[in-house]
């Protein structure tokens, strides 16, 4: 099971990809937690969430926590799980209304950044944290 998880491609580039995965997040994350107006708390209150600045929160420290791991590449497959879910939930809850209201290409647009995380999240998830990584570390070190 360990070596299912911490598995890795040996390729160098997936470093790129992970940082911009990872930073996506991590930002995001840091960003609704230090500035309360992006919280959107106004979002979580209509789905009918009794305590939308409490979920705010954990989604935040979620995307801080994922962020940081998937940047240094530990428990990379992992992480990706709950991001690959928050996105879900974005863009079926906040995006998807806009096709029906604006059409397919300003849904497009808007969700477009929501979509390459995806994607980069997909990836990593089938590719792992490669060569890279405390993944790859503890892989071949039989920690």
């Amino acid at each position: 099971m360990k070596n299912g998880i911490l598995s890795t491609e040996p390729q160098k580039t997936t470093l790129l990809i992970r940082f911009m995965v990872g930073f996506y997040f991590l930002a995001g994350g840091v960003l609704k937690l230090s500035y309360p107006e992006l919280q959107e708390t106004g979002f979580f209150q209509n789905l009918g969430f009794i305590s939308a600045g409490a979920m705010v929160s954990v989604i935040s420290f979620l995307e801080i926590v994922c962020g940081l791991m998937i940047m240094a590449g530990l428990f990379t497959r992992i992480a990706v799980i709950p991001l690959l879910l928050t996105i879900s939930f974005t863009v079926m809850i906040g995006k998807f209304p806009i096709l029906f209201e604006e059409g397919f290409w300003l849904m497009a647009h808007i969700s477009r950044i929501d979509f390459a995380m995806f994607l980069g999240c997909i990836f990593l998830f089938i590719t792992g944290s490669g060569y890279w990584s405390l993944d790859w570390k503890m892989l071949n070190s039989g920690v």
